[in-house]
């Protein structure tokens, strides 16, 4: 579990676990919905929720930096979603394609304590 340490600080734990799983078991997605899921690109994937979250709003989504914070907004969910399946941080290099220094970088970034040792 990802817990919030600081204000600013989130520890880090290394779940190796399934979203898919705990989403199924949380009665917030079913075997047929991951069907759909596996047709369709990473593309439409984020297109259908951009064009959810702006017709939530009503279209109105004027002012706010999207093209300037995508990188960063993809980035972080790409980190978290990797802290989520990974067992440690050298697993989590690997499967991010980048060494342990950039991987530090990243987890200094987006706000975890980056600890010394692993947990097995």
């Amino acid at each position: 579990m990802i817990n919030k340490k600081e204000e600013n600080n989130k520890e880090l734990y290394y779940k190796n676990y399934s979203k898919i799983s705990e989403l199924k078991s949380l009665n917030k997605i079913d075997d047929q919905f991951v069907y759909y899921i596996e047709s369709l690109s990473l593309e439409d994937i984020i297109s259908i929720k951009l064009e959810t979250i702006m017709r939530s709003l009503n279209f109105k989504f004027f002012n706010f930096p999207l093209w300037k914070s995508f990188h960063k907004i993809v980035s972080e969910a790409l980190v978290n979603s990797i802290i989520g399946i990974a067992s440690n941080n050298s697993e989590a290099a690997r499967l991010l394609g980048i060494d342990m220094n950039q991987y530090k970088r990243c987890l200094k970034e987006f706000g975890y304590e980056i600890k010394t040792w692993e947990r097995k």
